[in-house]
């Protein structure tokens, strides 16, 4: 089968969009003829590539919107590859997703709503939400078939709630990751952990807040490591805004940035505690949260929609109001004490119990299929 997926923004951009559809497009290429169709966000990229097995269109950008861009070769590119591919799967949100849902017949389309958008910014940056909002609204109505990461967050959603009987919830795809080889530091300190982009979304002005209240009482004792790309990312960054805090707290932060596949397998298994602080919709799932507990580390998350989900499907955890610093902190003091309470194994074992690694796969591919076994009559 011919599968075109189609995203703004694709690897080597890192965000959990682009490694849920990077992640599937690699896996489905194994069996089919797989195209991703994505905007050349960064103009030193090729416009066509070939990554693991994957065909890679990258249309060039003429301006851009908030979080998003704007490129006319997107949308002729669209109209030419949609006509010769037998499936499209749009990954959403994109700015583009309700005209080009127009280009192509109902029963090719299927689409997978990662989130929705929050309206945050200027005036401008309103606008472009709420028009891109519309816009998403328009391909669901059209699609044939809608992946959802979670039920919980699409039952959240005020822009899904007329698409229930089409939805399928799919989970959230797996990097594999074999517990790490390497013996754990034997320093006696305990390390909280951040992976992700450094954006206002993710509430690292939250997490610096709550890690300085446990530092003061567990100094030279603690170490909070934050990882995850520090400029690269759609919208702008908030480096500048947080390094104020970041040196206050002097030798018991490291910033690493962005690191290799192999370098994050290592970090999780020297991790006791990942922390996802996020604020707001834009975090629907976090992977992250099931890499670090194949890692053996425990997670303390929002109480978000989609994402307090892991938590608490697994038990891996702790999960506290988003945007509260306070039960943060008493959050993270008390999973000092929790991660005595339970092996690394077990951890590992709880999360693969839940959360089979195959199991996306089957249910996605079962999606675009339209696969019997999986999906039933």
């Amino acid at each position: 089968m011919r599968i075109l997926i189609v995203l703004t923004y694709y690897t080597p951009y890192m965000s959990g969009v682009t490694e849920y559809a990077r992640m599937l497009a690699e896996d489905l290429a194994d069996r089919h003829e797989v195209t991703v169709l994505t905007t050349q966000h960064d103009p030193t990229l090729p416009t066509e590539d070939r990554i693991n097995g994957v065909r890679v269109i990258r249309a060039p950008v003429f301006a851009r919107l908030h979080k998003g861009v704007l490129s006319w070769r997107f949308i002729a590119r669209f109209a030419s590859l949609a006509h010769s591919h037998d499936v499209v799967n749009l990954h959403l949100p994109m700015l583009e997703s309700g005209f080009l849902s127009l280009l192509l017949p109902r029963k090719k389309l299927v689409v997978n709503y990662q989130c929705d958008m929050a309206v945050v910014g200027g005036l401008l940056d309103r606008l472009a939400v709420t028009v891109t909002r519309f816009s998403c609204l328009l391909a669901v109505r059209r699609s044939r078939a809608v992946g959802v990461i979670t039920q919980d967050y699409a039952n959240s959603s005020d822009w899904l709630t007329f698409s229930r009987s089409k939805q399928l919830e799919v989970l959230a795809p797996m990097k594999h990751m074999p517990a790490s080889q390497r013996p754990r530091r034997s320093d006696g300190v305990f390390r909280f952990g951040f992976v992700g982009r450094f954006v206002a979304e993710k509430g690292l002005p939250v997490l610096l807040k709550a890690f300085a209240d446990v530092q003061r009482v567990h100094e030279g004792e603690v170490v909070l490591v934050l990882v995850g790309d520090i400029h690269s990312v759609a919208g702008g960054g908030i480096i500048d805004d947080i390094h104020g805090a970041i040196s206050a707290l002097g030798g018991a932060i490291e910033v690493r940035g962005r690191i290799s596949d192999e370098e994050l397998q290592e970090f999780y298994g020297e991790l006791d505690v990942l922390v996802l602080p996020s604020v707001n919709r834009y975090e629907a799932f976090g992977m992250v949260q099931l890499e670090a507990m194949l890692g053996g580390a425990l997670v303390i998350s929002s109480d978000l929609p989609g994402v307090r989900t892991i938590v608490g499907n697994t038990g891996n955890g702790r999960i506290v109001p988003a945007n509260d610093a306070a039960s943060l902190a008493e959050a993270m003091e008390a999973s000092i004490l929790d991660r005595t309470k339970i092996s690394r194994e077990e951890v590992r074992a709880q999360a693969l119990d839940a959360y089979p690694q195959r199991r996306f796969f089957e249910l996605q591919e079962a999606l675009l299929t339209k696969d019997p076994r999986v999906l039933g009559p």
